[in-house]
């Protein structure tokens, strides 16, 4: 009696063991038929690098606007900063070929129409003349289709307000008089005025 126990459960054991064998085994395959392996790793790089490379673009060309600070108040002349600037650009131009060059558009002219005549105005006018003087001297140094390449349009970099600006001179000024450096806190003031590469400090 005891024997014949003991066998039926040595069998139960056994079809148990079968069972779940075969239960595995099927979960096995169905997980390997439903496995969808994970995508390649990019390579490293390959997420950042358009980003740096966009803005080293944007940034390049901010060095090709000519600010409507290198001009004269309220006239098409370009000043001193202004002439270097473009004998910069007009030497770079071969190199870049397809980077326009931008004329900052004027906000600095006062209209009679208006109660206090601030000058905070545009002056499309003005922006033309300004265009036609930076083409003639491009066309001067020697620049191939300078007509084709100079544009009107707002510049690649935002400028500072003045809320920013006067934060910018006062903190200029306390950096020097703390460490005794004198006028070495305006390093980087003048890109807010002259803008990119070739912007001037000293405003």
């Amino acid at each position: 009696m005891n024997i014949s126990r003991s066998t039926r459960l040595l069998a139960l054991a056994a079809l148990l063991a079968g069972a779940a064998l075969s239960t595995g085994c099927q979960h096995y395959y169905q997980s390997q038929a439903l496995y969808q392996p994970p995508p390649a790793v990019a390579p490293l790089g390959a997420v950042s690098d358009p980003i740096w490379q966009s803005q080293e673009a944007r940034a390049e060309a901010s060095d090709f606007v000519v600010y409507q600070s290198e001009f004269g108040y309220q006239n098409a002349a370009l000043n001193y900063y202004g002439m270097n600037h473009v004998t910069q650009i007009a030497a770079r131009l071969r190199y870049c070929p397809d980077i326009p060059v931008t004329i900052e558009p004027s906000m600095m002219t006062p209209r009679e129409d208006t109660d206090f005549q601030y000058p905070v105005h545009p002056n499309p006018e003005l922006d033309l003349r300004r265009r036609e003087v930076v083409v003639l001297a491009l066309n001067e140094m020697g620049v191939p289709n300078a007509d084709q390449r100079v544009l009107v349009a707002p510049a690649y970099s935002v400028p500072a307000s003045a809320v920013e600006a006067s934060r910018t001179y006062n903190q200029a000024l306390s950096g020097a008089a703390q460490f005794g450096f004198g006028g070495a806190g305006f390093g980087g003031f003048g890109s807010s005025f002259g803008g990119g590469g070739f912007g001037f400090t000293g405003f």
